[in-house]
């Protein structure tokens, strides 16, 4: 050890043996900061199970407009499944719950409401998923009307599936619509979505071939 400070000299070692405070006063800064938000987390939950069950009557269900939406026979089986889906889902309650986290949800609702806003939750999921494969597949079938008809349908519902918003952009650009491009980017803009970022590099990209 001796030899070893002798070798690399008193500065050199005091200045090591600083950034080792440094490395292990950062270290257990983090570990403090990750301790009091997992706190902070457990505390919050635990509040949110008390929360007593609110009415649920009066959100802001979405209601699917199938006269506006193109629901006749196409021939093809694949269209006739996702109308079918979308017809099932308009006798149900669809919410919009991008964002919120299940605490959120107990916290604003009532822990009781949980397990249907849940179901509610997902009946959106299905359906913006849908609403993206139904115009893929109307896109492939060259009836492009009607795929921009349920494509904007689906953003409207403000839908953060990332091909809905990459194949109406593809439409708007083939139309040589560059505004309605740009309408789509505000839209994504507005997105609470993990999303959000990829979509709008690629609306930029789709865009660009306007100029």
């Amino acid at each position: 050890m001796d030899e070893f400070l002798r070798r690399i000299g008193p500065p050199i070692f005091f200045c090591v043996l600083i950034l080792c405070f440094e490395i292990y006063y950062h270290r257990k800064k983090d570990d403090r900061r990750r301790e009091r938000a997992k706190q902070q987390f457990w505390d919050r939950e635990a509040e949110a199970n008390t929360v007593r069950r609110k009415d649920l009557t009066f959100l802001n269900y979405l209601n699917i407009p199938l006269d506006s939406l193109p629901m006749s026979d196409t021939g093809d089986d694949e269209i006739s499944e996702y109308q079918d889906t979308v017809r099932r889902l308009s006798g149900k309650r669809i919410l919009n719950l991008n964002g919120l986290s299940n605490t959120d949800l107990k916290m604003e609702y009532g822990a009781a409401n949980l397990p249907d806003l849940t179901e509610y939750d997902n009946n959106y999921i299905t359906l913006v998923n849908i609403l993206a494969k139904w115009g893929a597949r109307l896109i492939e079938l060259e009836r492009y009307d009607d795929a921009v008809t349920v494509l904007e349908y689906g953003i409207s519902i403000k839908s953060d599936v990332s091909r809905n918003f990459y194949l109406l952009a593809d439409e708007y650009r083939r139309r040589n619509e560059p505004d309605k491009i740009d309408a789509l980017t505000e839209a994504a803009g507005q997105l609470e979505s993990i999303m959000k970022k990829p979509i709008l590099q690629k609306l930029a990209e789709i865009r660009s071939y306007c100029e």
